[in-house]
């Protein structure tokens, strides 16, 4: 099943209730069962269906990164060449504050979200990520932005 069906699948009981839990995943079942007009044995049918269906991923904490000391966040840019590929693999099990990486389209191949302490510190992951390939770096002034997905349905603008 692609991910594109899996979507397909889900009417908006299911919709409401993915809402629920990204607004508060420790909510408890009661609330959700109330928040999505059904009962409370439904609510948790629905859910536990969710998570067989691997709809739901999983369950986290948002943290406060400045909590863990980490002052600086930067958008990193990176153009691999040929057989440099998997040593990208590498650099990520190595440096544990690349927190997202994503393979895209462009003239680059890779953009990363690396958290650090310092410039010094910044300066060490991103120089290991240079020796795989063409790195560019952009300091994060400010997240403007850092929602949950919404469902495309009630986003969806008429046609």
């Amino acid at each position: 099943m692609t991910d594109r069906q899996r979507t397909d699948v889900l009417d908006s009981t299911d919709r409401q209730l993915l809402e629920e839990l990204q607004r508060d995943a420790r909510a408890p079942l009661t609330a959700l069962a109330s928040a999505i007009h059904l009962g409370v044995s439904a609510t948790r049918v629905r859910l536990q269906s969710l998570e067989e269906r691997q709809v739901i991923t999983g369950y986290s904490a948002k943290v406060d990164v400045a909590a863990y000391g980490f002052a600086l966040r930067a958008m990193v840019r990176m153009k691999v060449h040929g057989s440099l590929y998997d040593k990208v693999t590498e650099v990520l099990a190595r440096q544990p504050q690349i927190v997202r990486c994503m393979r895209v389209t462009g003239e680059s191949c890779y953009v990363m979200e690396i958290l650090a302490i310092d410039m010094a510190d910044l300066e060490s992951i991103t120089t290991d990520l240079a020796r795989v390939g063409s790195i560019t770096t952009d300091l994060v002034y400010e997240v403007v932005v850092d929602r949950a997905i919404a469902s495309p349905v009630a986003t969806a603008s008429p046609v």
